[in-house]
């Protein structure tokens, strides 16, 4: 078990490839999609999200013969490459009007809602207000972003949403995209094609502001519940009451059943699974129709500027990784990265910012990785549409796998594994407990979010509540629900308190606070293992109190990035204080650097072997010493003179525009007779990816300082030429705003 726990986490399957958005926005050639394709395999992307955008000349019109006949090819050329693909159900977002040929087909399935209104005229009256205003049902004239120049939001060609509310409409809404779809490759269906991803379908479309959903009928259905149609005039002015959450939860109820319902058994049917992500981050129920639950990671919403874990947002990757946990769904997906942007400038995104938003949803449990996007073309106003691209246009592409690889080994990690987290936290739809719920992340508390209409679903065993491989000893209750009928006989006899002081619960104790270190227990093919990440800008440095760690244990710290193995107290890593300290053998030593991320193993003796039989050099990390040879920013001295490819020939490292790239070199003499370890390292300060060649020799690439490179094993007597390119950021390509980069002054 161990031997193949360790292969996977070295070696991860390609089962766990990150399978991004890539965006078919330009003239498709087929010589062109296989060259993209193949580099994409050969970075270790073995799959993607087939996504029709905006910039498909309008003579490929959605869904047309000309349109199949690119898609065809991509199909049949991502299944001789071994990839998998995941169509896309619409032209272009939201889902639900096959980029307006629903409407096309029958006008009055385009999307309806209700509007308050100053006269009876332009609708059917649903009912009039004391204050003389009337409440009308009638068209929206919603729209969605299409896939031609044209017709995205407040252009004139903009496509006509559908009334994802009416079943004909989602009807033909299948009838016409999905359908079509499988008429076409039926033949890749459940092989090559896995997938049909929904996006954020909305039933009033976009631009519709003042409409509110509805139902016809849904005004006798009101009033049979309690509610009073008059109090519906708050749905416009911000405020709730008891009728509106009573219309809450009918829209809702229609939305899973109408639409989400009627995709997912399709999509059972065709042997496929339903896969994307509802409107909202805390939509509950609307998980349980999908396959692979999932969400939308945007706009740096969940970063620590933003509001962090105290966000609305924040509950959004690790709620549909909990529910699919519960459903038995093997994956879950977040589709990550899109539009996370610095400081509002158009490509100003980070590998730092990559990694630390991977380590975000990872340590939550999301297990499918889906990066926005990759482009086809970034060709004129291509690269102006929700950028960035975070793969092949930019910077990092030539060290892509180091990505790919990093994503695999997380959702290797928690695909099949179960958590011996023992706290639940209830939720119902939309009312997902965020702000209030953050303390546990900063106790290391590990929890699930538990929806209350999954109770019925739950066994209580001795005093706890258990679904699914869950054990829950603790279940905190913010919001009464153990008090309401529906809910409290399934909750008897079970620990719940309405705080989230749970201190005895946590996963590992800390001998200082740590806020910003997340912490889960987990156990995969009988082994147990621990997964710890920094989500703060300084490094954790802190003891960890283990009940878990017994005599005879040794503890094994492996960082995910870079597989590199620590266990000893003796040896320094990259200049810093070994990790791993054993006190009174039940105390370790952690040491996070920022937007780092470990796993920790505790083995026993007789599988320390195990471990040294996959790091053969595990014998020197245990007995010698790094030689740290300092900080060498002020080494190091611009050599405009040089290229960096002939100032480190045949290196077969890949260049960037020169217009975003600069070149530093310096000599390092090591004089004879010095007895080289080959353990000697240095650091520099500087933005952005920095590439490092040693005599001629590539040692490593860093994409966020302070860039630490080993090369004692390249080092010789004599003088040294040691190189270093730096990148700048892919907003100084495509964006008219300019962010500085090099070493620092």
């Amino acid at each position: 078990m161990l031997n193949r726990f360790l292969e996977n986490i070295i070696s991860p399957p390609e089962e766990f490839t990150p399978i991004p958005f890539w965006f078919l926005n330009d003239e498709p050639d087929e010589e062109k999609i296989r060259r993209q394709l193949t580099d994409y395999v050969d970075k270790g992307v073995k799959g993607i999200v087939l996504h029709p955008r905006i910039g498909i000349p309008k003579e490929i019109s959605y869904l047309s013969e000309n349109y199949f006949k690119a898609v065809k090819y991509v199909v049949r050329m991502a299944g001789q490459l071994g990839m998998k693909i995941v169509l896309y159900d619409e032209g272009m977002y939201p889902s639900g009007s096959a980029h307006s040929l629903v409407v096309k087909e029958n006008a009055d399935y385009a999307s309806k809602g209700i509007a308050l209104s100053d006269s009876a005229e332009g609708g059917q009256v649903i009912t009039q207000f004391g204050d003389g205003k009337y409440l009308i049902y009638g068209f929206t004239n919603g729209t969605i972003r299409g896939i031609h120049y044209g017709e995205d939001d407040g252009e004139e060609g903009a496509p006509m949403s559908a009334d994802i509310l009416n079943p004909d409409a989602v009807d033909a809404f299948i009838q016409i995209t999905h359908e079509r779809y499988y008429q076409e490759l039926k033949e890749y269906f459940g092989s090559t094609i896995i997938a049909f991803f929904t996006d954020e379908p909305c039933p009033l479309g976009r631009n519709t502001d003042g409409f509110r959903e509805w139902v016809p009928g849904m005004e006798q259905e009101i009033p049979a519940k309690g509610g009073r149609l008059e109090e519906l005039e708050a749905l416009f002015e911000n405020r709730e009451n008891q009728t509106t959450e009573i219309y809450h939860k009918f829209i809702k109820k229609y939305l899973r059943e109408t639409y989400y319902a009627r995709l997912s058994g399709w999509c059972e049917e065709h042997g496929i699974a339903l896969m994307g992500h509802p409107e909202k981050s805390d939509d509950v129920e609307e998980e349980f129709y999908f396959h692979i639950p999932g969400q939308d990671l945007i706009m740096r919403r969940v970063a620590p500027e933003s509001g962090g874990i105290r966000e609305y947002d924040s509950v959004q990757a690790k709620l549909p990784a909990d529910i699919a946990r519960y459903l038995g769904r093997r994956r879950n997906a977040n589709e990550c990265f899109g539009v996370c942007n610095r400081r509002d400038i158009p490509w100003y995104f980070k590998g730092y910012d990559m990694k630390w938003y991977i380590n975000w949803l990872g340590i939550r449990g999301v297990n499918l990785f889906v990066p926005h996007a990759f482009y086809y073309s970034v060709a004129g106003a291509r690269k102006e549409e929700r950028p960035p691209d975070v793969g092949p246009n930019n910077i990092w592409w030539p060290y892509y796998r180091l990505f790919a690889n990093y994503m695999k080994r997380i959702s290797y990690l928690m695909t099949d594994s179960i958590s011996c987290a023992r706290v639940a936290v209830l939720c119902d739809n939309n009312h997902v407990p965020a702000e209030r719920v953050a303390e546990l992340y900063e106790r290391q508390i590990a929890f699930h979010y538990l929806p209350v209409s999954m109770l019925k679903d739950c066994i209580i065993r001795e005093g706890q509540l258990c679904i699914s491989s869950c054990r829950f000893d603790v279940v905190i209750d913010l919001d009464g629900y153990h008090a309401q009928k529906p809910y409290e006989k399934y909750l008897s006899g079970v620990h719940v308190t309405d705080t989230v002081e749970s201190g005895h619960y946590r996963t590992v104790v800390t001998e200082h606070d740590c806020p910003n270190l997340r912490a889960v227990h987990m156990e995969k093919e009988g082994i147990s293992w621990y997964l710890f990440s920094n989500e703060g800008e300084e490094t954790i440095e802190t003891t960890l109190y283990m009940e878990e760690l017994r005599d005879g244990q040794r503890p094994f710290l492996i960082s995910l990035w870079d597989i590199c193995v620590e266990n000893d107290t003796n040896c320094e890593k990259s200049g810093t204080k070994q990790n791993l300290l054993l006190k009174d053998n039940s105390c370790i030593r952690l040491q996070l650097e920022h937007c780092e991320m470990k796993l920790l193993l505790l083995l026993k003796e007789e599988e320390v072997g195990i471990v040294e039989k996959h790091w053969p050099d595990l014998g020197f990390m245990k007995n010698g010493k790094a030689e740290f040879l300092g900080d060498w920013t002020d080494k190091f001295s611009e050599d405009d003179s040089r290229t960096f490819e002939n100032c480190c020939s045949n290196t077969g490292v890949n260049s960037e525009s020169v217009r975003n790239t600069v070149t530093y070199r310096c000599i390092y003499s090591l004089s004879e007779g010095r007895n080289l370890t080959g353990t000697e390292y240095f650091k520099v300060r500087g933005e952005e990816m920095v590439e490092c060649i040693c005599n001629d020799n590539f040692v490593d690439v860093s994409f966020y300082g302070p860039h630490t490179f080993r090369i004692g094993k390249f080092l010789k007597e004599g003088e040294n030429e040691i190189c270093l390119r730096i990148t700048g950021n892919a907003a100084n390509l495509y964006s008219t705003e300019k962010v500085s980069f090099g070493l620092e002054q």
